[in-house]
């Protein structure tokens, strides 16, 4: 008789369509997306000027490949930053971090070339306060206890990030 009263008891409990999530989670988010954004600059800064500049733009021409130099060290310095986002996802115990590193990815892809004639110190200060805020909510975003509407919004919104960030 008590195992039934139990049973009635939990099945008429309401379940939030939320994962909750502490304000301590949430800060940790916005700091390790600041600190991806503190790596993806640096890589982008030394891939770019050491790597793919050397590597491309030989003997000072103005060539195609030259001009692509920014795009592919942007790319590299993206995967890197994803990879370490994912690992300090993991470690911080963060509900579905892959979603939020994807999500997160896809909507910060070109933010280095937004601010291209800026101080070197102002993008790195920009690059963690946007990824900061994607982390933020992507994290937030993947937190719907629906796995199908987690995706479908966080497809949904770094689409709309990339679109409204290209125009």
């Amino acid at each position: 008789m008590a195992n039934e009263d139990r049973v009635v008891a939990t099945s008429s409990e309401r379940i939030d369509p939320v994962v909750p999530m502490t304000a301590r989670e949430f800060v940790g988010i916005l700091l390790i997306g600041a600190i991806v954004g503190i790596v993806s600059y640096g890589a982008y800064y030394l891939l770019h000027r050491y790597v793919f500049e050397s590597a491309m733009c030989l003997a000072g021409q103005d060539t195609n490949s030259c001009q692509q130099a920014p795009t592919y060290a942007m790319i590299v310095a993206m995967v890197i930053g994803a990879i370490v986002a994912l690992t300090l996802l993991v470690r911080a115990r963060i509900y579905r971090p892959l979603l939020v590193v994807v999500g997160a990815t896809i909507a910060a892809w070109s933010f280095n070339s937004l601010f291209v004639d800026v101080a070197w110190y102002i993008l790195l200060i920009a690059t963690m306060i946007l990824f900061a805020l994607c982390y933020g909510l992507f994290a937030w975003i993947a937190r719907l206890r629906s796995f199908a509407v987690a995706v479908i919004v966080t497809v949904v919104l770094a689409a709309a990030i990339r679109f409204v960030a290209m125009s």
